[in-house]
């Protein structure tokens, strides 16, 4: 039978919050890791920009040798046989005294589709909650970067907890006249979501749950959406179930969701939402979260990770 379970806290400590590290990896990943630096209800996360070039970074920056990560990419041998790179152990100290790692890269490319793989990996063996959000190349780019990233994607899933994959070409179904530069805005603001909501509920007590939670999927889908009026937590459900990322609800077996509630009665529109979703998905096992923001007003909001 389909289970329902709630997680996290709506008001935490900081000793109860788990310590939190972001790595924007490769040219998409740091473009996106360096959206997040304002918005203070991350102010908890440590943050670093993962690349080989010389482009300035806003943020601390893990300079790594995308040559480096190519043999590390490319080797067979577990990290326990064989020794670190200076790349490889740059990332590895960074990684110390962290609970929780947000990965984020674009495939496709040779520094984050060799460096993504690599620092999952690394956390992975470190026994780190890892929530891999991963964009896809457009199906009309070359089809050799399609299958770079497609290998590069296997890899990331092998030591992730949670994959969330994200086909740029899924933008058009949103608006097919979007320029290239606001379709990267979008899909900016579609990755970040799941970093913002989740990161304001999880709590120490939760990660091992989470992690038996989310194992045996292959990967996760992101849906996200807004509500107003009497049924607000209703009508936030239904649009994040209209994701393009979605597609339908067949074949889910978890969804992971936060129910963020503006100046409304939360706990009635965190019910109407996850009524909703269980209306579309009898069989599937949920866990919610419920979080307070002001900022959005009347409004409700669902941010929902669904894994199949």
């Amino acid at each position: 039978m389909a289970s329902t379970k709630r997680f996290g806290s709506e008001s935490l400590e900081p000793k109860k919050r788990p310590r939190m590290m972001a790595l924007g990896v490769g040219g998409a990943g740091r473009n996106i890791i360096t959206t997040l630096v304002e918005d203070q209800t991350l102010s908890n996360i440590n943050m670093f920009e993962v690349g080989s070039s010389d482009r300035l970074p806003k943020l601390p920056f893990i300079e790594v040798s995308k040559y480096h990560m190519r043999d590390a990419y490319e080797t067979a041998a577990p990290l326990s046989m064989r020794p670190l790179s200076h790349s490889e152990e740059k990332i590895k100290r960074r990684l110390e005294q962290t609970e929780i790692l947000y990965l984020i890269s674009g495939l496709g490319g040779e520094t984050g589709s060799w460096s993504a793989p690599i620092c999952a990996q690394l956390a992975d063996d470190m026994n780190l909650f890892i929530i891999s959000l991963i964009a896809m190349p457009f199906e009309t780019e070359n089809e050799n970067r399609r299958k770079f990233a497609r290998e590069a994607k296997t890899e990331v899933k092998k030591y992730s907890d949670i994959l969330g994959c994200f086909s740029n070409s899924k933008l058009l179904k949103l608006n097919p006249h979007l320029p290239m530069t606001k379709a990267f805005e979008v899909m900016n603001t579609i990755i970040r979501l799941p970093i913002q909501d989740f990161n304001t509920v999880l709590t120490k007590e939760d990660v091992p749950y989470l992690k038996k939670f989310c194992s045996g999927n292959d990967v996760f889908h992101i849906g996200a959406g807004y509500g107003k009026g009497r049924e607000r937590g209703r009508y936030a459900a239904r649009e994040a179930l209209r994701s393009p990322w979605l597609e339908d609800m067949h074949g889910y077996s978890t969804i992971l969701t936060v129910v963020t509630s503006g100046t409304g009665s939360a706990e009635m529109e965190a019910q109407d939402a996850l009524e909703t979703l269980r209306d579309v998905a009898p069989d599937a096992d949920i866990m919610w979260g419920l979080r307070k923001d002001p900022d959005i007003g009347d409004r409700a909001k669902v941010t929902m990770l669904a894994g199949k």
